[in-house]
């Protein structure tokens, strides 16, 4: 027979509402009685009833996480840090999956809003489509953007400064001499759009003039990258520098790069964004530009849930920006000259 509140509220001599506010640590309980009502709890191996949970607090207790590429490593690491801080307030999450497709975003937002108690998305969708999630904010879904933005929205949102990831590639290239640096270019998301901006202005900071010709269409993933680059060197123009808009594009266009017989670091450079967690593992290890993923994720959680259980009044109008940091590895040329000088 499975152990229940009124089991551990006769035992202790307490009511089952204490009880209950003592296992979800809440505060106006003391620290004595949680620390009683817990032993007691795990001594008769007692297990909450979830269902019965929901029921009374007209919660689910879930939170709906909704990314575009579940393969991709770095929204590994920003659900690692939902799911830690989610874990800790006694919520668990339920992921959806886009690939980059804006209609399968809305069928994941749509159905999740209503068997969760809120939102994460990194979202593709730009402009005026923006207005379905405006929507269901409206209709009292809690939503929170992560690591791609939309000013249009009335919600929280948390993600790094792409403008500075930009500048700190493009700064980092220059600074290694280089005077004709590309860019291979995203998607419409916000990321992509800022760091862009960040590229532009590095290069006239540095007095460099923006060549539209070197600025190729690209996109977010590895196909991406290889096939941009493919293009570009098949072009017979191809920059002495690249910063790519991110880490996979990066790597895609890497192995462009090889097959054409390049020697990354030596007949090109190249800087990548967002730290993918095997880029120090690649053959030519992949300078970038990094920030925590981690705490991204745990930011957002910490958002959501404040929302939910009205917290703070304040949380529906914040948005957190995280510091982004250049990491040098060899691929794009600044080690091998060190060496060099060494010498």
């Amino acid at each position: 027979m499975s152990v229940t509140l009124a089991d551990i509220a006769k035992e202790l001599g307490l009511s089952k509402m204490t009880v209950s506010r003592a296992i979800n640590d809440d505060p106006l309980v003391n620290a004595k009685t949680k620390a009683r009502v817990l032993e007691v709890s795990r001594r008769l191996n007692y297990k909450p009833n979830h269902f019965a949970r929901a029921l009374v607090t007209n919660r689910s207790f879930l939170i709906g996480v909704i990314v575009p590429d579940l393969m991709h490593s770095y929204f590994a690491e920003i659900m690692h840090g939902i799911g830690s801080f989610a874990r800790s307030a006694k919520y668990q999450i339920v992921i959806g999956n886009t690939e980059e497709q804006v209609k399968r975003e809305l069928d994941e937002a749509e159905a999740l809003r209503w068997r969760t108690d809120g939102l994460i998305i990194a979202t593709t969708i730009q402009g005026s489509r923006a207005n379905v999630y405006q929507e269901m904010i409206d209709e009292g879904t809690k939503l929170v953007l992560i690591d791609r933005t939309l000013d249009s929205l009335d919600c929280p949102m948390v993600t790094t400064d792409n403008i500075e990831v930009g500048v700190l590639a493009t700064e980092h290239l220059i600074k290694l001499g280089h005077k004709r640096i590309g860019h291979l270019r995203g998607t419409t998301t916000s990321t992509s759009k800022e760091r862009l901006e960040g590229y532009k202005q590095a290069l006239g900071r540095n007095g460099l003039a923006y060549d539209k010709d070197l600025v190729m269409e690209c996109g977010l993933m590895e196909s991406d990258g290889y096939s941009a680059m493919n293009k570009w060197i098949k072009s017979g123009d191809v920059p002495t520098a690249i910063f790519a808009v991110n880490d996979p594009a990066a790597i895609g266009a890497m192995q462009a790069m090889s097959e054409a017989g390049m020697t990354i670091g030596e007949d090109i450079a190249i800087v990548g964004g967002g730290n993918i967690h095997y880029g120090d593992m690649l053959s030519v290890p992949l300078t970038t530009v990094s920030w925590s993923r981690t705490e991204m994720g745990q930011a957002a959680a910490r958002l959501l849930i404040q929302q939910i259980e009205g917290a703070d009044s304040d949380s529906g109008r914040q948005k957190i920006i995280l510091s982004p940091t250049l990491i040098v590895r060899s691929s794009c040329g600044a080690k091998r000259r060190s060496a060099a000088v060494l010498s």
